[in-house]
Parts: C-alpha cells; sequence; structure tokens
C-alpha cells in the first residue's frame, strides 16, 4: 500500500487550571510526538482541549501545541466552549472569527481532513443538527477527488464499554451521518474521542477509531501502570 499521509491523533487534554499535571501529559505527547522517527505530516486534536472553556485554559493549551514541528488542528468537545477556543484558535482560515460551529475543511494535503463540530450547548452528548449537516453534505460535495477523513469529538458507534453505550442525544443522527457519509465514496475513515478509551468501530462500512485522552487522571477502564501514564496518541499512515 502506498502511503500518502501519515496523521496523528491525540484527544481529550483536558487542560485545567485545577490540574497542572494535565498540561505536562500534553507537554509529554508533543515531546512524543516531535521525536517520533517518522515525522507526521499533521497533528490532529479531536476535542475537550479545556476542561472548563475558559480563556486561561486555551491559552496553555496552545502555548503546548505550538512546540509541534507539524501543522495541528483542533475541535471542540463537550467540555469546550466554543467562543473562546475560536477566540484562541482562530486562523481566519480554518476557524474564524464569528463563526456558528467550528466545522471547516483542511485541503492541501494528499488525504483532505474534514472537522466536525459536534458540541451540543445542553448536554455532553453529541448533537449536529440541519445547519451542521446542510455544512457537512457542502464541504462533501467540494471534492471528491481525494481520500478524505473525518474527525469528531463524540463517538458515532455504540460503546458497551461504558455506562451509556450512546453519545448522541438523537441517536436517528448518528443514521443520517452514516448515510451522508456512505454516498460519499472518498471518505475512508473517522477518527474521535470523548470515552476516554481505545476502542474501534464501525459506522456501516467506514472504520471509527476513537482514542483515550491524554490527560492520566481521566482514563478509562482496565490499563497496566505503563498505559496510565504513557502519552496517548496515534499514528495513521494513510
Amino acid at each position: 500500500m502506498d502511503i500518502t499521509m501519515r496523521i496523528v491523533h491525540i484527544s481529550d487534554s483536558h487542560i485545567s487550571v485545577d490540574h497542572p499535571q494535565r498540561t505536562a501529559d500534553l507537554q509529554a505527547c508533543v515531546e512524543a510526538i516531535n521525536a517520533a522517527a517518522e515525522q507526521p505530516d499533521v497533528v490532529m486534536h479531536t476535542g475537550d482541549i479545556t476542561h472548563n472553556g475558559v480563556a486561561e485554559e486555551y491559552n496553555t493549551a496552545k502555548l503546548a501545541l505550538d512546540e509541534l514541528k507539524m501543522p495541528y488542528f483542533v475541535m471542540p468537545g463537550n467540555k469546550d466552549k466554543r467562543p473562546a477556543l475560536i477566540d484562541a484558535f482562530a486562523d481566519e482560515k480554518t476557524i474564524c472569527q464569528g463563526d456558528e460551529f467550528i466545522q471547516y475543511s483542511v485541503d492541501h494535503f494528499p488525504v483532505r481532513l474534514i472537522v466536525l463540530d459536534t458540541l451540543s450547548d445542553n448536554s455532553n452528548k453529541g448533537l449536529l443538527g440541519e445547519a451542521k449537516f446542510k455544512q457537512i453534505k457542502t464541504m462533501l460535495e467540494a471534492d471528491s477527488s481525494k481520500p478524505t477523513a473525518v474527525f469528531m469529538h463524540h463517538t458515532p458507534f455504540e460503546v458497551g464499554a461504558i455506562p451509556d453505550p450512546f453519545q448522541f442525544e438523537d441517536w436517528q443522527e448518528v443514521a443520517k451521518l452514516r448515510a451522508l457519509l456512505s454516498s460519499h465514496q472518498q471518505v475512508n475513515g473517522i477518527y474521535c474521542g470523548h470515552i476516554h478509551r481505545s476502542i474501534d468501530g464501525r459506522l456501516g462500512d467506514l472504520n471509527v477509531s476513537a482514542i483515550s485522552c491524554m490527560a492520566t487522571d481521566l482514563r478509562k477502564g482496565e490499563l497496566t501502570a505503563e498505559q496510565r501514564t504513557m502519552p496517548i496518541l496515534r499514528f495513521h499512515e494513510l
């Protein structure tokens, strides 16, 4: 298989003014990525950048992420607050001041990257809605010539290992997302976080890769001592 692009997936740093260790956890991931023998083309952070959604936490997260040697892109998780995230990370190309949602595509790599905003204003679960779906459809239709990877925070498959296996407010939205993505043959995978466990699943015919959190104190599931403290990141070769 020809490798056209290397992507590092990280998630759920949960930077908090009350938990300085989480900043160290994020910094450890950044250092591990920068030290990799085969450098990635891009790093994708799939949300819950901060824990309280305040400016100080976003500034701390950005200082750490800016140490990466390669470009990186972010999106909101359920703990994030859109206005503060936009203030910290707006580049007026992907994330822009005044955006209603943080949804965008990155088009200048061999693999096209599409970022979805699954943040709900009402709960910790995922929410899309008609306006977001319309924007997603427009992004997908804009270019079908490249393989496309989709990044989002919430997990769009049933996760039996957690108390509530359904992490969207309306599971019919997941079925709608499945239908939309499956109608675009260039989409080759979905990458997410949120559940604080590394579990792979499926959305229709698409592979879904959920990664555990960078924050060492929030990791769930049965883990070895090393797994509880090591930097959590995953390389994907597309």
